[in-house]
């Protein structure tokens, strides 16, 4: 019976041989065990992403273990199924701007790509000379989107955000706001939603959210701006009340659902964290269409999705020319507004 069994899969190997001899050398469509990151089956992409495999740098300007970098590599994991090896490089420095300013100045050839958002590409060259700007830049595609929310301290005379700007209203110098970044984009959309000429109160500037975190808890601050993902465990515990998100690409966040979005209960913006990878401009649009489509598949990825989930984060794929849209709109829409605020406090 063994014998038997051998002499049919020599003979199954032979079949498989002749028939892509027959095709000219076709790829091998045989099918694979299912990856280990959660895919039904292999993805398939056509074109370039069937090329041979590729080794990328994708540099992050945040630290190891924030929502940029912790984005990145989950993209990372997922790009390795359609080819794409990618080592995530953390520069820190500038908000990012250390960062963008190398990869703006790497060969095209380089193979050097940057995950980055709307504060660091849009907003910090919009205030000072950062030795780059977005036009340096080609979209390659939008994958992730952290959500950030307005916490209230544990115990405040208000539940709900009307609640909170009623006792403002009441008490006026008495509430403080703690928020990231003096003159940062975050501090401009944190005094959009509250905004300080219609609601007396002090906003106090941290060095990042785990300061923010800490001084709510901690009942140094009244309010504090924050990431959903710090927020909701803190929520949990009963210390601290999340009111509102200010996600832009969706209303309700699925790690939180039941809290609104800041557009459901105020004329506020929303704010434009989405992450999203840009290569140096003029590199090989090949290459760049190759990777965005893999960023598309990964998308679709549901232990990808997963993931960002539980770092609450939204899995979100734009194309290249819908990315750089997304991130001209706000270049024209916003920033001549953010550099007359700015002017402000300066």
């Amino acid at each position: 019976m063994k014998k038997n069994k051998k002499w049919m899969l020599l003979l199954v190997f032979v079949m498989i041989t002749s028939i892509l001899a027959g095709c000219g050398g076709a790829e091998e469509t045989v099918e694979e065990p299912a990856p280990a990151n959660g895919a039904e089956e292999p993805a398939e992409i056509e074109g370039a992403a069937a090329e041979e495999d590729v080794s990328i740098d994708i540099i992050v300007g945040f630290g190891a273990g924030g929502s940029n970098d912790v984005a990145a590599r989950y993209m990372a994991e997922a790009l390795r199924e359609y080819g794409i090896y990618a080592d995530v490089i953390n520069m820190a420095g500038g908000m990012g701007s250390e960062a963008a300013y190398y990869v703006a100045n790497q060969p095209v050839d380089s193979n050097v790509f940057f995950w980055s958002q709307a504060m660091t590409l849009i907003f910090e060259p919009a205030i000072g000379d950062r030795g780059y700007t977005i036009e340096d830049f080609d979209a390659v595609g939008m994958l992730a989107s952290p959500t950030f929310s307005i916490g209230s301290r544990s115990g405040a005379p208000w539940e709900t955000w009307e609640e909170l700007i009623e006792y403002i209203q009441e008490n006026p110098g008495e509430v403080t706001l703690g928020g990231q970044g003096e003159g940062s984009m975050m501090h401009y959309y944190a005094v959009n939603m509250l905004p300080q000429d219609e609601l007396d109160y002090t906003y106090i500037a941290f060095e990042g959210g785990a300061d923010v975190s800490l001084n709510l808890t901690g009942g140094h601050v009244d309010v504090g701006h924050l990431s959903l993902a710090a927020a909701r465990p803190l929520h949990e515990e009963g210390d601290l009340t999340v009111l509102v998100n200010t996600q832009i690409l969706v209303d309700r966040d699925p790690l939180m659902p039941e809290i609104p979005n800041i557009t459901e209960v105020s004329s506020a913006s929303a704010e434009p964290h989405s992450i999203s990878l840009f290569a140096p401009r003029g590199t090989d649009p090949e290459l760049v269409a190759r990777i965005s489509a893999a960023m598309e598949k990964a998308a679709e990825n549901e232990t990808l999705q997963e993931n960002f989930m539980n770092s609450g984060l939204i899995a979100h794929y734009l194309n290249a020319q819908d990315t750089m849209n997304f991130y001209m709109q706000i270049h024209e829409e916003v920033v001549p507004d953010f550099q007359a605020w700015h002017e402000t406090i300066d």
